[in-house]
């Protein structure tokens, strides 16, 4: 789980840098932004999970809970 907008490394570059490294563990990225603002800077194979902000603590749970299940 990672917003999109954080200090020194953002979270498309976390995505980036672990598929990079041959980590495919499930991502969820979050943001007050439109998906679409950043998923262009993504390569289309790398795969992740988006939760606009704002969002309850159930949306987040059940975010989780589909993501891990998949």
């Amino acid at each position: 789980l990672s917003d999109v907008v954080m200090p020194e490394m953002d979270g498309p570059t976390l995505l980036k840098e672990l598929r990079k490294r041959g980590i495919s563990a499930k991502i969820i990225l979050i943001s007050g932004y439109a998906e679409d603002a950043f998923e262009k800077n993504l390569e289309s194979e790398q795969d992740f999970y988006f939760l606009p902000k704002p969002f309850s603590l159930k949306q987040l749970a059940e975010a989780v809970k589909e993501v891990m299940g998949s």
